[in-house]
């Protein structure tokens, strides 16, 4: 007879914020450590508590609690408390990838540094799971995972779906789960959820009901005799005496072992009973095998104000502050590291799965906008010092030192780009003192009013004329902070520069100046060869696309290179929404509306050589709010796939205004979106039909281009099809194709009328939405919304074409630093790291956090194996692979060119490391 084991775990999730503001959970944190320490002291037979798979919690707890430091360390290195390995518990598909690595980094890190870390990934309640989800783990020596959402059979409400008639994603709670790359981990699903084992009674009579129905639940799913069970919920206070109630169940259930387990013990002891026949799943965990309605999806689309300043701060973050911070290092200064690292810990505050998924209280959510300003702060100081850092580095002795006024502009996207680059460039700084400023104001005002900038043009370093557009703006105040002086006041004249700009190195600069005109040669001067930027008629075109816009602000795009026609792009939707921030749900039998037919107010507001835009401008009357009916649905709890309220047939405006712009040489339409919310309880999208033939589109998601089907599953009965992108989203027909970028919009569908891309814009519900009634007026999103999108027309697909690194770029900004005529060790021009390799994607630059070796990390957006080829120009005293949690490898050696190769498999994240000889 088999003997049957009750691994029982001792655990509360901890959501750090959600219906109550963080300083109020926190509070009821304390207690809870506070408990489960005296417990560990009074009950021998209290073996363990998981602290949720998240070091944060003891960050949080020992900041109120300090003098508990020694007294915590002691239990986590017995492994009494278990903590980690991540630093928060995140929502995986709405940060970055990045993110998601960084969040595993500095919470092994901590951990280590605590006393230990489970090897155990944990995913109690992610809102789907990432595909590289196995692969992130294994390069962090982590071989199981533990998980909640993705796959039946959890179903509505987390319920189990057994005898429903449908099939499951596995058959036992156990399988094995397969990233794109081939990389495996035991993966064990809470097929009962992550409650399955909390109150235990221990009265004898309460305890054999409670034992008869709980190991039959588990058994139902497990493929061996170790039954898992976890003896917590959210915020869960310690059940005290489990010790008494595993007794009172031991003795009522003689044939099953009772055991005050832990996760270590567990997977051991489910790998020693060599489960047979576990099915494999692979990649993403998006419920695709469910009806579809308890995805979560939506949250992608909850305060989307929240989404577009979490891709602001990571894009500073990742493709901006490190890499100039790299750069600067290079060039002597001193890596910020522990800046980098308090900027990176406050951003992955607002990641848990509750709070960057927008589903909490107000309350949290005006946190948040605090914690992304403070991490922003923090990303473009550093990234300014260390521009300026370069920037005095740089021989600019070329230029003339009278007349120049050089600026470097950086790339630190990490692949080559070309494109329209502006420039704020003092022409002239009047310091002053506290004497009568407005008169020195008044002075230098009245010296520069006759500044022609005509007279005025771009050079680079060669003295070749770049082409530009130069803008007055007018005297302006500024401050120098130096660092052995009092700050120094200025007024400085200043213009804008647009310049087009060539072939940018990915991690690299070029030099250009503002100089005179009169200062060079006619022949420096002569028109350079230039591509006509054609705007006119509500037409813009240039030698790749033609835009032609409609009267109700809707356009056509032709590109022009493979002759393919988009017609009825850009036109809005809105919907009623009577769900709520986790779920879109839409009024019974309500027709959408559109702008299709509006007429539009359309003005061709900006050409020049290099640019143009027009702006669209539309008065759009909708339904003011849901009717009162929504409001007695959600003070009586009914679930929203059951409400039956409508909208009100009370309208208000909607002004809506769109930029469509269209630069020199570009096959890229940029698309920003103003909108003046003023009405409730609604969805706004922007709609492209693409009519392109495809059974398949291509999503940006973590670390891979992950392909997901147009037509959904089966099982799937939400009449919403509403899925996660992170940069972009792209159709093809293998021919042609269009790629829709983003800056924070994570939500698009596909409908199936001409295939065309829906991306969500702004949704407005009224309530959290989960276990209780809780009123969110904030999540509405009334008032002023600035969304941004960028159109990328292309050849065959997304990664042929390497649109997907247009689309990368799209987010990143051009750094630019002014600095003056002197010499320096740094050349005008410098690509500090060469690297190319098909199919490869740029992922970061930065320096290790525990030592001073750079990480170059990559990762493969294509099924097919590519060789990484990387060409330092600093020295290096070894190459070596390494891993996210850069852990050193293989070392490289360099070939005839002091080139280091590497072949990077399908879908394989790749690091690599490089120790710089020490200064």
């Amino acid at each position: 007879m088999t003997t049957k084991t009750a691994h029982v775990i001792a655990h509360s999730h901890w959501d750090r914020e959600w219906y109550l503001p963080y300083e109020k959970h926190r509070l009821r944190l304390v207690r809870l450590v506070e408990d489960v320490i005296e417990t560990f002291e009074k009950d021998p037979a209290f073996t363990s508590f998981h602290l949720d798979g998240q070091y944060i919690v003891l960050e949080d707890y020992l900041e109120i609690m300090p003098h508990r430091a020694d007294q915590v360390r002691s239990l986590v290195e017995q492994g009494k408390l278990i903590v980690g390995p991540w630093y928060i518990l995140q929502d995986e598909f709405l940060v970055s990838s990045e993110a998601n690595a960084r969040n595993l980094l500095i919470g092994i890190n901590a951990s280590r540094k605590m006393g230990g870390y489970p090897k155990i990934g944990y995913f109690p309640d992610s809102f789907g799971n990432m595909g590289q989800a196995p692969q992130l783990i294994r390069q962090a020596g982590i071989e199981a995972a533990v998980y909640g959402r993705g796959v039946k059979p959890v179903g509505f409400n987390n319920e189990i779906q057994s005898g429903s008639g449908h099939g499951h994603t596995s058959k036992y709670s156990e399988m094995l789960w397969e990233s794109p790359d081939g990389s495996r981990v035991l993966a064990i699903l809470f097929a009962n959820w992550y409650n399955n084992g909390m109150e235990i009674p221990v009265e004898p009579d309460e305890a054999k009901a409670y034992w008869s129905r709980k190991l039959a639940e588990a058994e139902e799913f497990a493929s061996s005799p170790e039954l898992l069970f976890m003896n917590g919920c959210d915020h869960q206070p310690l059940q005290k005496d489990l010790t008494v109630a595993l007794q009172t169940a031991g003795s009522i259930v003689p044939d099953v072992t009772f055991r005050h387990s832990s996760f270590p013990e567990y997977v051991a002891a489910l790998r020693s009973a060599s489960p047979e026949s576990l099915d494999v799943i692979r990649g993403e965990l998006r419920s695709q095998w469910t009806d579809g309605w308890m995805t979560l999806v939506n949250t992608a689309s909850s305060r989307v104000y929240i989404k577009q300043q979490n891709a602001k701060t990571q894009t500073l973050l990742e493709k901006v502050a490190e890499p100039l911070g790299v750069m600067a290092s290079l060039a002597g200064a001193a890596y910020p590291r522990h800046e980098l690292l308090y900027a990176w810990k406050t951003l992955l505050q607002n990641h848990p799965h509750d709070s960057i998924c927008g589903c909490s209280i107000d309350e949290v959510h005006r946190e948040m906008l605090t914690r992304f300003a403070k991490s922003q702060q923090v990303a473009e100081s550093v990234a300014t010092q260390s521009a300026a850092w370069v920037a005095e580095s740089v021989n600019t002795s070329g230029f003339d030192p009278e007349a120049a006024r050089p600026f470097v502009v950086f790339n630190s996207s990490g692949h080559g780009r070309s494109g329209i680059a502006r420039a704020t460039v003092d022409v002239e700084r009047r310091y002053f003192d506290h004497q009568a400023p407005h008169l020195k104001y008044q002075e230098f005002k009245q010296q520069w009013e006759a500044f022609n900038p005509d007279e005025w043009g771009i050079t680079d370093s060669n003295g070749h004329q770049v082409e530009a557009v130069i803008t007055p703006i007018r005297p302006v105040f500024g401050y120098d902070l130096p660092d052995d002086r009092f700050r120094q006041p200025y007024w400085a004249y200043q213009v804008e520069v647009e310049l087009y700009v060539q072939d940018i190195p990915g991690i690299g600069y070029r030099t250009f100046a503002l100089v005179p005109k009169e200062i060079l040669s006619v022949k420096a001067w002569e028109a350079s060869v230039s591509s006509e930027l054609v705007a006119g008629d509500h037409v813009m075109e240039n030698r790749f696309l033609r835009v032609e816009i409609a009267r109700d602000g809707s356009f056509a795009l032709l590109d022009k290179v493979n002759g393919r026609l988009y017609d009825g792009l850009g036109l809005y939707e809105d919907t009623g929404d009577i769900g709520n921030e986790y779920m879109y749900r839409q009024p019974d039998d309500e027709v959408a509306l559109t702008t299709q037919g509006l007429p539009a107010d359309i003005k061709l507001v900006h050409h020049t050589r290099l640019r143009a835009v027009y702006r669209i401008e539309h008065a759009w009357k909708l339904p003011t709010r849901a009717d009162d009916l929504l409001d007695e649905e959600i003070r009586s709890m009914v679930p929203f796939r059951y409400r039956q309220s409508r909208r009100v047939s009370e309208m208000a405006e909607v002004r809506i205004v769109t930029e469509l712009t269209l630069e020199k040489d570009s096959r890229r339409v940029g698309i920003k979106s103003y909108i003046d919310n003023t009405v409730r309880d609604h969805r706004i999208r922007m709609l492209f039909r693409t009519g392109l033939e495809a059974d398949h589109v291509t999503v940006d998601s973590i670390y891979e281009l992950a392909q997901r089907p147009i037509q959904p599953e089966a099982e799937w009965s939400n009449p919403s099809n509403a899925q996660h992108q992170n940069a972009f989203v792209s159709i093809s027909n293998g021919r042609e194709g269009l790629t829709i970028a983003n800056k924070g919009l994570n939500e698009y569908e596909v409908l199936a009328e001409g295939n065309t891309l829906a991306v969500t814009l702004l949704r407005g519900v009224r309530e959290l939405g989960d276990w209780g009634v809780f009123a969110t007026p904030e999540a509405q999103c009334l008032g002023q919304h600035t969304l941004e999108m960028e159109l990328i027309a292309h050849d065959l697909d997304v990664i042929r074409s390497r649109a997907y690194v247009q689309a990368y770029q799209f987010p990143v900004p051009w750094t630019v630093q002014q600095t003056g005529v002197h010499g320096g060790t740094l050349p005008a021009s410098q690509e500090f790291l060469q690297w190319e390799g098909e199919g490869l994607a740029f992922s970061a630059l930065k320096q290790g956090e525990e030592k001073h070796d750079l990480m170059f990390r990559v990762f493969n957006v294509s099924s097919e194996a590519a060789t990484m080829k990387v060409k330092p120009s600093f020295q290096v005293d070894q190459v070596y692979e390494s891993t996210i949690i850069e852990k050193m490898g293989e070392t490289l050696s360099p070939d005839e060119d002091e080139r280091y190769a590497l072949k990077v498999g399908p879908a394989t994240i790749q690091t690599l490391g490089m120790q710089t000889p020490a200064r």
